[in-house]
């Protein structure tokens, strides 16, 4: 018998962010909660919103989107305010879980990110626990999406 245990969930979780270090501090946080989960988790990383959106496109095309997307909101090229809005008017995906990931903890920046189309908007914490409780709440949102 083996000790290996399969993943029953999957979550694609695709990940817009221009700080490397915060790329790399929210992938370790969604593998360690997936792991203790019992998820698997697929993370594509893209550096700006143009990138993402045109490989949400091309995911949308070939039946493959991400079960959730991580946005920040200042980016180079494209920002989060702007990926949000074309996701949602642009390519008409208002049922992909959006969520918002910024160090702003001001409500007018939240409000201006729900307005763009986020369904969530979570600030950037300062302890590795905070922010395995934003991956678990990231993961469960992507893993509870009817795909």
């Amino acid at each position: 018998m083996s000790d290996t245990t399969v993943a029953s969930k999957t979550c694609a979780a695709l990940i817009i962010e221009d700080d490397q270090d915060d790329v790399v501090l929210l992938q370790r946080a969604l593998k360690r909660v997936s792991s203790q989960l019992g998820i698997q988790v697929e993370i594509s990383t893209f550096p700006n919103g143009m990138e993402a959106l045109s490989s949400v496109a091309v995911r949308d095309l070939t039946s493959r989107l991400p079960s959730v997307v991580i946005v920040d909101l200042n980016m180079p090229i494209m920002g989060g305010e702007q990926f949000l809005r074309v996701l949602r008017r642009e390519l008409k995906l208002p049922d992909l879980p959006a969520a918002v990931l910024t160090t702003s903890s001001e409500k007018p920046v939240h409000d201006r990110a729900f307005a763009a189309g986020a369904d969530y908007v979570f600030v950037k914490p300062a302890a590795m626990h905070e922010l395995d409780a934003i991956a678990r709440e990231i993961l469960q949102i992507g893993t509870t999406q009817v795909q």
